[in-house]
This record gives C-alpha cells, sequence and structure tokens, in this order.
C-alpha cells in the first residue's frame, strides 16, 4: 500500500509475515548533488547529527534503545538521497517509528555536538584518504564531471566540515526535511491499519515545503581526460569512465547488462581474459552507475605496477570487441538472469524490500518503474548492447585515472594513448565487408545516431526516412494531436527556406519531402530521383535539423487539421474506433485520438511545438535509414557530415500505466442519423515484442480479408454487410484485437452474434491444415510484395530498429510465420478472446420512438 499524508509525505506499507521482523526507513530527497559548493558536506553531516539526541533522547540513547531491543540502526548519503534505517523485532516496531519519527522532526543539533561529530567525520575523510579504491573512484569522478555537483565527495571537503555553524545545520534541515521530500517506507510483520494509524498520529503534524533548485547541465564531453597519482599503495589501479545514462533513460537497460558481460563475474569477457587467461591484472571490474541525472560507465582494474599500458590495453580490447560485434545470445541471457536475480534476493530480507521500494519511489518517482525495469532488461537483444558499447564508450568521451605506488618508475601512459589504442584494436576487430549485393548495413554515427544503409540499383531512385519516438505515447490530454502538428510543420520552412520555395524545389525534382507521425513516432519521408540525391538530401536535413515553426505556418496547419478533425465526425467507422480506444485504454495515452482534439488542437502554441520537437530530436532517438541507387560509403560520410553537429541530450521515454483490459463485456454506444450502424468488438492485445504476434498474424488473417472466415461468413452467406474484417495492432505497449463491421441498423445483433459464433469456432476447434497452409503462404507472398518499393524497405529499416526489433526485423519476418503451428493458433485465441470481457463499440442512428 502507498500513499500520501495532507502534509505530503509519502508513505509505503508493505506487511509481509516471512519473518517476525520489520524494516523503517525515512528516503529524505536530498544528497550531496544538491548541495552548493559552499555547502559541499552537509548532507552527510545530518547523517550523522540525526542520531545525536532529541528532546526526549540523550545523546547514544537512540541506539541504546534500538539495539536493546535486538535491532540496529545506521544511515547512508549518496549524491541524490540520504537514508535512515532500522531495523527491529515486530514487538518493537512502534519503539522503532516512534524513534525514526523522533529523530527526523525534533533532533537538536547541539552546537557541542556537532563540534565532537565534525571531528568524527574528519576522521572519515582522512580514512577514505587511505582506501586507494575510494581516492580513485573519487578522482575519476571529479574529472569526467566539469559542472555537475556529481564531481564533488560525498562526504564533503575537509574545510567546509571545520567550518559549519549550528545556523548552517539548521538551514539545510528546514529546507528538506519536510513532508512532501521524504518517503517513510515500513515493510515486515506489522498489522496493517494500526501502521497507518501510527504512521498518521507520529507524521501528520509535520510541516514545511521543499522546492528543488536545478543542478547544473553537464556540458559534452568532446576529448580524453587523463590523471596520474602517486599514493602509498602496494599495487597499481587504473580506472576508465564514460559519461552514461540516468536511471530513466531508455539505455539503462541496455548499459546495465553490457556492464555484467564485461566485467561482472568470473565468466565475464575482463575476468576471463585478463585475470585468468592473461594473468595481467589482480581483479578487474565493470559496472553501470545510473544516478538521477546522467552518471557514469566505470570499467578497471588493479595489477602489479609497471603493466599499466599493457591493462588498459587489454580493457579497450574488450570495449572494442563488444563495439564491432554483438554479445553472444548465451551472453545476454546470463546477464539477464544476473541482473533480474538481484531483484529476488533483494526481496529475501524485510530491509532488502524496503530498500527497494523507497529507492523506486524517491529516485524513480514511482513504484512501477521496477516493473517498467525489469520489462527493459526483458527486452534487451544482443545488439542493443552493442549499440550501447558503440554510443558510451566512445575515446574522447573517457576519463582515464591511473595510480601507482609513490617509488614506481611513472608509466609511459597518458590521454593520447586511449584514442590510440582504440583505434588499433578497431582495426583489429573492425568486421570484413561483405560484397553480399544489397545487403543493409547498421552504422552508429560519433554521436549515437543510427543510420541503415542498403544499395538497390534496379531502380534510379533514393528514399529516405527519419525516425524518432513520439507519438501519442509522448502526449497527455492537454496537447494532444502535437505531434500530428508538429509533423505536419516539419517541411513548413527552414532557416534556409521557406514552405513554398521548398514545394516548388522538390516538385521541380519530382521528388517529395513530408511528416509522419502515430501512436509511437515520428518522422520525415522523403524520394528522390538518383540524379537529385544530393540536392534533396541536403533539403531533407535542412528540414529534419532546423525546421523554425513559423507563426504563419503553424496557424495554418492548424485551421487544416481543426477542419479534418471536424469532418471526422462524418466518418462513422472511424468514430466507432475511437470510441473502442477511449474505452478499452482508461489511462494510457493510445485512448487519444492521433489528430487530436478540437479543444487541444486550438490550445497548442508554437513554443510548445518547437520544445516537443527539441525534446524528441537528440541523437540517441533517431534513426535514418536510406535505401535506392546509392554508394553506401559516400551517403554514410554525407550523413556524419551534416549531423555531426547533433549535441548528444538525455532523452527519457515517458513512464506510461499498465493498461488490463476490460474485466466484462462494456458496451459504449453512439447516436448518428446515417444509414448504416458501426460496429467494433475488440480485446486487449499485445505488444510488438511478444513472441505471439506472429500466431497472431496468422489467426487474423484466416478471420480478416476477402478469404477470411468473418468475410466469407458475415457478407458473402448472411448479406449482412459490405464491409468486415479483423484487425491486430501490436504496438509497444499492449495494442488490440478487434472486428470491424457495417451494417444495417437492423441487423446489428445479428451482426454481433455472427462476429461471436466466429470467434469462438477459432477458440475452439483446429485450424484446417489447407486453410492454415493456405494462410502462410499468403502472409509470406503479401510480405515480399510489400517490400518492393525502397520507402517500404526504409520505412521498416528505420521503425524496426527504433522500437528496439533490429533493423533488419522484417527479414525474418517469413521464418516466424513459418514456424507457427496450428496449436499455436488456438492456444493465442484463447489467450486473446476472452469472449466474456471485451469492448462493443457501436455507432448506429437512435432507434425510433414509439415502435
Amino acid at each position: 500500500m502507498n500513499y500520501t499524508l495532507d502534509n505530503g509525505l509519502r508513505v509505503i506499507l508493505a506487511p509481509t509475515q516471512a519473518a517476525p521482523v520489520v524494516a523503517i526507513q525515512a528516503w529524505v530527497g536530498v544528497g550531496s548533488a544538491d548541495e552548493s559548493e559552499e555547502e559541499a558536506g552537509l548532507a552527510h553531516f545530518h547523517e550523522h547529527m540525526l542520531f545525536k539526541g532529541t528532546a526526549r533522547r540523550q545523546v547514544g540513547q537512540i541506539a541504546q534503545d534500538v539495539e536493546g531491543a535486538g535491532g540496529y540502526i545506521n544511515a547512508w548519503t549518496s549524491f541524490d538521497e540520504t537514508v535512515y534505517h532500522l531495523t527491529v523485532p515486530s514487538d518493537y516496531y512502534k519503539e522503532g517509528l516512534d524513534i525514526l519519527a523522533d529523530v527526523l522532526q525534533h533532533s537538536s543539533f547541539d552546537a557541542d555536538e556537532m563540534k565532537k561529530e565534525s571531528e568524527v567525520i574528519l576522521e572519515e575523510i582522512k580514512r577514505s584518504q587511505d582506501m586507494p579504491t575510494q581516492q580513485l573512484s573519487q578522482k575519476v569522478f571529479a574529472l569526467t564531471f566539469s559542472e555537475h555537483t556529481y564531481k564533488r565527495p560525498i562526504i564533503g571537503y575537509e574545510e567546509n566540515v571545520k567550518g559549519f555553524g549550528r545556523e548552517d545545520m539548521l538551514r539545510f534541515y528546514r529546507k528538506w526535511y519536510v513532508p512532501n521530500n521524504i518517503v517513510l517506507v515500513l515493510a515486515g510483520d506489522f498489522e496493517l491499519e494500526e501502521a497507518k494509524s501510527l504512521v498518521h498520529s507520529m507524521f501528520g503534524e509535520m510541516q514545511g515545503n521543499a522546492t528543488s533548485k536545478p543542478r547544473p547541465t553537464e556540458p559534452a564531453q568532446t576529448s580524453t581526460r587523463f590523471a596520474l597519482m602517486q599514493e602509498d599503495t602496494q599495487e597499481s589501479y587504473l580506472q576508465l569512465g564514460f559519461h552514461g545514462p540516468s536511471l530513466k533513460d531508455q539505455d539503462l537497460y541496455a548499459i546495465e547488462m553490457l556492464a555484467v558481460i564485461l566485467g561482472q563475474g568470473e565468466s565475464s569477457r575482463l575476468d576471463r581474459e585478463l585475470l585468468r587467461k592473461q594473468q595481467l591484472v589482480n581483479g578487474t571490474w565493470a559496472y553501470a552507475y545510473s544516478p538521477k541525472d546522467a552518471g557514469l560507465f566505470l570499467s578497471g582494474a588493479s595489477l602489479s605496477p609497471g603493466k599499466e599500458r599493457e591493462a588498459l590495453d587489454a580493457i579497450i580490447e574488450q570495449i572494442v570487441r563488444l563495439q564491432q560485434a554483438p554479445p553472444t545470445q548465451a551472453e545476454v541471457e546470463k546477464a539477464r538472469t544476473v541482473v533480474e536475480s538481484s531483484a529476488i534476493y533483494q526481496r529475501e530480507t524485510v530491509q532488502g524490500v524496503a530498500r527497494t521500494l523507497g529507492f523506486y519511489q524517491l529516485l524513480a518517482g514511482d513504484l512501477a518503474f521496477e516493473e517498467e525495469f525489469y520489462r527493459g532488461i526483458a527486452r534487451v537483444q544482443p545488439k542493443d548492447i552493442q549499440a550501447a558499447a558503440q554510443r558510451y564508450l566512445q575515446p574522447h568521451k573517457a576519463t582515464l585515472v591511473v595510480m601507482i605506488p609513490k617509488d614506481e618508475e611513472v608509466p609511459k601512459i597518458g590521454a593520447e594513448d586511449i584514442q590510440q589504442l582504440f583505434d588499433e584494436n578497431t582495426q583489429k576487430y573492425k568486421p570484413k565487408t561483405t560484397t553480399k549485393a544489397n545487403q543493409a548495413t547498421l552504422h552508429t554515427l560519433s554521436n549515437g545516431v543510427r543510420v541503415i544503409l542498403k544499395a538497390n540499383h534496379h531502380a534510379p531512385l533514393v528514399s529516405l526516412r527519419a525516425a524518432m519516438l513520439g507519438g501519442l505515447r509522448f502526449e497527455e490530454e492537454q496537447n494532444n494531436g502535437i505531434t500530428q502538428l508538429t509533423a505536419r510543420l516539419l517541411t513548413k520552412g527552414t532557416n534556409s527556406v521557406d514552405a513554398e520555395e521548398l514545394a516548388e524545389i522538390t516538385d521541380a525534382m519530382a521528388g517529395s519531402i513530408g511528416g509522419f507521425s502515430g501512436r509511437n513516432s515520428i518522422g520525415l519521408r522523403g524520394t528522390f530521383l538518383r540524379k537529385n540525391f544530393d540536392r534533396g538530401l541536403e533539403l531533407f536535413m535542412d528540414c529534419l535539423l532546423d525546421p523554425i515553426f513559423p507563426a504563419d505556418e503553424v496557424e495554418r496547419e492548424r485551421r487544416l487539421t481543426l477542419e479534418d478533425i471536424r469532418s471526422s465526425e462524418d466518418q462513422l467507422a472511424y468514430k466507432a474506433f475511437q470510441q473502442f480506444h477511449r474505452t478499452l485504454y482508461k489511462t494510457h495515452p493510445y485512448r487519444l485520438p492521433t489528430m487530436g482534439t478540437l479543444e487541444s488542437v486550438a490550445a497548442i502554441q508554437r513554443d510548445q511545438i518547437a520544445a516537443y520537437y527539441e525534446r524528441l530530436r537528440t541523437p540517441r532517438n533517431l534513426v535514418l535509414s536510406v535505401v535506392g541507387d546509392i554508394d553506401p560509403e559516400e551517403t554514410l560520410a554525407m550523413l556524419e557530415q551534416r549531423l555531426v553537429g547533433l549535441e548528444d541530450g538525455e532523452f527519457v521515454q515517458p513512464q506510461l500505466p499498465t493498461e488490463e483490459g476490460p474485466t466484462e463485456i462494456v458496451h459504449v454506444e453512439e447516436h448518428k442519423e446515417r444509414m448504416q450502424a458501426h460496429l467494433v468488438l475488440g480485446f486487449m492485445g499485445v505488444t510488438m515484442f511478444d513472441p505471439d504476434r506472429y500466431a497472431i498474424d496468422v489467426m487474423n488473417s484466416i478471420l480478416a480479408g476477402q478469404g477470411g472466415r468473418l468475410f466469407l461468413e458475415l457478407r458473402d452467406k448472411l448479406s449482412l454487410a459490405y464491409s468486415v474484417s479483423s484487425f491486430s495492432a501490436e504496438l509497444v505497449e499492449p495494442g488490440y484485437f478487434a472486428v470491424y463491421i457495417g451494417t444495417s441498423p437492423n441487423k446489428l445483433e445479428q451482426a454481433r452474434e455472427g462476429i461471436l459464433r466466429e470467434l469462438q469456432l477459432i477458440c475452439d476447434e483446429p485450424v484446417s491444415i489447407e486453410e492454415f497452409d493456405r494462410t502462410k503462404r499468403h502472409l509470406a507472398g503479401a510480405h515480399a510484395i510489400s517490400l518492393q518499393k525502397n520507402g517500404s524497405q526504409a520505412n521498416n529499416f528505420a521503425l524496426n530498429e527504433l522500437y528496439g526489433l533490429g533493423f533488419d526485423h522484417h527479414d525474418h519476418y517469413p521464418e516466424k510465420i513459418r514456424s507457427v503451428t496450428r496449436e499455436d493458433i488456438q492456444r493465442v485465441a484463447k489467450r486473446l478472446l476472452q469472449l466474456d470481457r471485451y469492448v462493443l463499440s457501436i455507432v448506429r442512428p437512435a432507434e425510433e420512438q414509439g415502435e
């Protein structure tokens, strides 16, 4: 159970009777990264001082009370949070909760105790300076981050700690230790209603309101950074740091698994190659630190002095190998198991449960993010890990710190060695070029933009696609329609050419450029004759990178969009589907119309459009594909030249609610005085990542089309309709499976019964071998026919890569269809077509009164 008190305190209660123990934790939303330069160390100082007495408890009494009950109490501070935690037998959890409430609200901050504790912290600082790995880590952070506050040590600086006074402490405490900045977590053996009452009585009167200040933005690193440290150590150490993603970044999942494959566990590549085979190092590691803001990817080793450059070369070799070829499927599955198992082990204790809940609520802002995280881990494929290595582990983004014993000779190693070793290993492991005709290739540019190229010299034509995640998934009720409006405006003026000039130039070249959008994406499409490709590419890139969204064009496209929305009122099949979407999806933005509404489109401002596009058009969210009569190497060089100026920025996908679908039959109806009635009967479907999507395609094809069961039974035999078919939409989040029919109002019930009868039949009875084989041949043939045009191939390449399916996903489609069995059809039919829970959407004339 999670809820919020009236004063803003967020509370999570997780009762379990696994053991007679309760963990109580308070997660305070302030860490060292929230401090100013003058405050550096205050967050950590609070961690010490809150246990130094309250109005009711003397110094030392807090720990004595907890330990006397058989429990323990402690705290930690990080960049983003300060956490106070205690674990006690369940018989004493009320006392434990009272202690935590007391220290959070009534700590004394006695001046004399502060003096004493400052001495303790100074000793802690000295201890950290005696620990080589901690020194190494702090140096890497200090060098890698030039502006962001992650550059400072969490513990603070010696001079700051000596100078803090009681007023400094109180000012910091009053700012951050307030209800709306705290998450309270209880996990363990307690009674839920009693715990709620205790929390309310102990924390309900707490007052205050925190307003966080923005942290400094870290500029992009453009050159390698290096530092050499000579310390009183027995071993040498080296650590490579690269800028990494944040907790909410879409690359988080692949970067976590990259770290496992590279340097976690005895079967990792670094351990296997450097430690066991080459016996070059004494220990190796790799891990991803992905906090609230963009973090670091770290890899390093401890080793005997004199082997520093050799060890660096060996680490970079393993990084480059992952950049040049994806890991094996077995490595990926092992890494997936390692990451997923951590959640299981964490839940073995109540304190582990509490820590997980507090972490996701405070830092991710949503308990549901844990589920999203492991869904993301489940989706990672070998190519995603390769792409992450290419995007993040680049030499100009690297920081190297080498630590050697004081008396050792300074090694011949520096910043320039990193680029050299990357180049040498890249040449060593560069894939051999293939001479196979018409093979598509995936490339990652220096800034992370992915490019797919395919030469097709059968006709002197070239098609381009630029695709970005966007669409309804990034919209809300208030800005619904912004994606489509933005897409329409991409070709309506840049700093180089206005809308009319662009139209005249493309028409004169017999080419085309236009925006596109949908539920999951936004982008740009273009087609040109080969002789005009260079000029066409220039215009295409201008529209992609430099649209200015002129005010007069915004108003013109708004007016046209509003007219389209009004005219959609006359498209009754469209209205039936929109009504179906609104009913099937309660909160997910898939419920919204892609065009928007009259109210939302009228309210969208030019600045909103520009900001929305700026948010989406980042290198890591951009995929380009070019198919046609091209020279791939020349085209790649042209794209690199045009896109090099597009700076990398953090791209965060929206955290969307999980929709479970209807739990009963839901009937919705709208009346329109027309001749026909329109019916949509549908169910919650699957995602595009679901392996059952291919069996669903076969099932849908059996039902749909002119040769399908619905057409033959409801149109040809029963003459109920002119138009009847089924549809399956597999989306980024679960889509839907639906049947549509347009019929006379007096035949509606007969049509509904006929649809249900056919759906029940495909659930109950195996498909005949003849029908099954014919359907699979049809799908494979239709697929090949659909990919004849360069534009269709470019579209598939770009969107498949963008969604994480792999750019060549469609090449495997016939194989996937062939692998479907007749048993699969019945299985997925029973999974999807639950006839006691669906949405029935009808648009029809009102029934006449008095009949």
